[in-house]
Order: C-alpha cells, then structure tokens, then sequence
C-alpha cells in the first residue's frame, strides 16, 4: 500500500481498495480517527484520500497504531482473496485500537 501524507491530507492508494467491504471498512477506521474528515475514493487510481483540519489529528496520538499497521502490511502486499477475511479482521482490531486511543 502506498501512503501520501502531509497535515490535513492523507491519500491511501493499493488495489485492494477495489474490494468494497475491504475499502469499507478502512473509510470506517478513518472516520473514528477523525469523524469530520472529508473521504473520497477515486477507483480509476484504487485511491481513498482524506482531508481533515491540521489540528484535529495529532500524528503522534496514533503512533500507538503502529504494530496493528506493521502486521496488516504484509497481509495487504501478498494479498489473496483467501486473506479477505483476515485483513477485515486486522481492519476490526486496528478500530477497537483507535477506540482505546480515543478515551
């Protein structure tokens, strides 16, 4: 997965984006981190791209996520359709992560 990123701007772009509960879940995720971010999916590009107020997310906030991010990664690279359901699991654990961040 490819990740673009600067305050107020993130854009997501792999494949698997085109796989609607996959691509559902992820714009679920992002809404919990910032529930008044503007997300757009571009599907010639399989691309989410999400704009937020700078001072919304603190990137240092979501450092936390970084060992659910790392053990999705290579689940994501080599992506079978097999894998469906344990990346939507990942996807579930990586929310209940950002819900525990947020208290």
């Amino acid at each position: 997965m490819q990740y673009n990123y600067s305050p107020g701007r993130l854009r997501f772009r792999d494949p698997i984006l085109r796989d609607g509960d996959i691509r559902k879940a992820a714009v679920e995720v992002v809404k919990k981190i910032c529930s008044i971010a503007e997300i757009s999916y571009r599907e010639s590009t399989s691309s989410i791209l999400v704009l937020y107020p700078e001072d919304a997310v603190s990137p240092e906030a979501l450092k936390p996520l970084l060992p659910c991010l790392l053990k999705l990664e290579p689940k994501l690279r080599f992506y079978t359709p097999r894998k469906k359901e344990e990346i939507l699991d990942q996807i579930r654990e990586i929310g209940l992560a950002v819900e525990r961040i947020k208290k």
